[in-house]
């Protein structure tokens, strides 16, 4: 058993949207060459219902057939379109929550979705994670930023993780006279037992200290350390363009070792690889080669429903 890449849109000049065997083809090689990956969640961001409906089908055809050369695709995990925050994604493709649309999208991708990060705060967020928690699908949080109470009623509704946690909107934490709080979900993200957190460990998008502050708070199973990579991961050059789901082209730079909007400093996509993230986790002082190991194999496995 390699790595795992739990949260994955792309790498080697390639996007998850690429709907052909060719692209996944190379993806999947890349990840075992020169990620030591095995096995990898393909990643969709906002996009209109018809298109991700094409995608799982997509993915459900190649997962029945031959195995690609390299990683195996092992499922799907819906980041989106039912989110708050844009961040990197198109922000007119977000949506609103809408159960009937929502059962298409379980329907195309039954027994192959992985996850579905959500905004909790949206109207009509609470019915859909009943819904999705009802036919099996783990849901998080994702590009929201809800007050604590309602992640709590989140969580009691079945809420069980947060997508690239602060990397979201949780919210600042104040100090007011030595006694800290917070508007947002930072504290209750990191209070709650029943809440694991995937986090971006690449040393740029999140502070080392508080990667190795929030793997110690959430332990051996409710630690997801992830790259969130993208098409740029692999690629060489400074300047890159790369159509969105709508179709539009858009540049972004590559620096200090991640992915940014051009002319921007809106950070986006990571540039990692999980080998990168098992060293960063050891050298962060965070976990020991073993614990590392594990969190970057094991642990999203079974948060995946694949161990």
């Amino acid at each position: 058993m390699k790595f795992f890449e739990y949260h994955f849109h792309g790498c080697a000049g390639h996007k998850t949207t690429e709907l052909n065997r060719a692209a996944y083809e190379e993806m999947s090689r890349f990840l075992l060459e020169k990620g030591q990956t095995d096995g990898f969640l393909a990643t969709f961001s906002a996009a209109p219902i018809a298109n991700l409906v094409e995608c799982l089908l997509f993915c459900r055809e190649l997962m029945e057939g031959k195995p690609l050369g390299g990683a195996s695709l092992d499922g799907v995990y819906l980041e989106g379109p039912y989110v708050h925050h844009a961040g990197g994604m198109t922000a007119s493709l977000l949506a609103k929550p809408d159960l009937a649309d929502a059962k298409k999208l379980v329907a195309a991708g039954r027994g192959i979705i992985r996850n579905i990060a959500l905004a909790p705060e949206l109207p009509g967020a609470l019915e859909l994670i009943d819904y999705f928690v009802g036919e099996g699908i783990p849901v998080s949080a994702g590009h929201f930023s809800c007050t604590a109470d309602v992640l709590r009623k989140a969580v009691d509704h079945g809420l069980s993780g947060i997508t690239h946690f602060c990397n979201n909107s949780e919210g600042d934490i104040k100090c007011i006279l030595g006694r800290y709080s917070t508007e947002g979900p930072w504290l209750e993200v990191l209070g709650d037992d029943r809440l694991s957190c995937e986090m971006i460990c690449d040393g740029v998008h999140v502070d080392r200290r508080l990667v190795k502050a929030v793997s110690r708070v959430k332990g051996r199973d409710k630690f997801i350390p992830i790259t969130d990579g993208c098409a740029a991961t692999g690629m060489p050059g400074k300047r890159l363009a790369f159509p969105d789901p709508a179709g539009n082209v858009s540049e972004f730079d590559v620096r200090d070792g991640a992915l940014f909007v051009a002319d921007t400093d809106l950070l986006t996509g990571s540039l990692s690889t999980m080998d990168k993230i098992y060293h960063n986790l050891v050298s962060f002082g965070a976990m020991t080669e073993a614990e590392a190991f594990y969190a970057c194999s094991e642990a999203p496995r079974k948060k995946a429903g694949l161990l």
